[in-house]
């Protein structure tokens, strides 16, 4: 099963509202936006506020808006019952493998940002991540979580994605000194 759960959401989302764009997606959802001075390292919460769907974020978020804006949406489809019982998603950082419910935002985020077409398309253009997500306008992170999701989901097969295995030899020039 994986997630396929989350790939039909989004899927079924875009279908209903005939957009991608996180922005266009906070109003047609009734989600509010608001925007922070943050001192900290924060860059967004969702939380649901006497039944209100709120997202906050910080104003010095920069280039980060559209991916945190996605996450955050995602923590909307996914767990607002939970935010309902009164928790809300803090998030100081985007890509946080350890949490459940973050990983499942970071999937959201991936398969709302970056359609099965473009990312096929792109794939076939291009042959490096680096150079996929910047044509894709997302974060490398969120180009990879995106392609192992498809992977999963035998939306295309694993051959299209060149593997290249590394040598045996790749860490004989390492010196833990290099890394200061």
């Amino acid at each position: 099963m994986y997630n396929r759960w989350i790939y039909d959401k989004v899927n079924n989302l875009v279908e209903k509202y005939h957009t991608r764009n996180p922005d266009e997606l906070l109003d047609l959802l009734g989600i509010k936006l608001h925007y922070i001075d943050s001192p900290s390292k924060l860059l967004g919460v969702y939380q649901v506020i006497l039944r209100n769907r709120v997202i906050l974020i910080a104003n010095n978020i920069g280039s980060l808006k559209k991916i945190v804006l996605a996450h955050e949406i995602g923590h909307d489809q996914l767990h607002r019952k939970y935010c309902i019982d009164g928790h809300a998603f803090h998030e100081n950082k985007v890509f946080n493998p350890t949490d459940v419910f973050e990983n499942e935002a970071n999937i959201f985020a991936a398969h709302l940002l970056i359609s099965d077409e473009d990312l096929i398309k792109t794939m076939r253009e291009y042959t490096d991540d680096k150079t996929m997500a910047y044509k894709l306008g997302v974060d490398i992170n969120l180009l990879n979580l995106k392609i192992s999701e498809m992977v999963k989901l035998n939306k295309f097969p694993a051959d299209i994605c060149y593997i290249e295995n590394p040598k045996s030899t790749f860490l004989e020039d390492y010196s833990p000194l290099d890394d200061e």
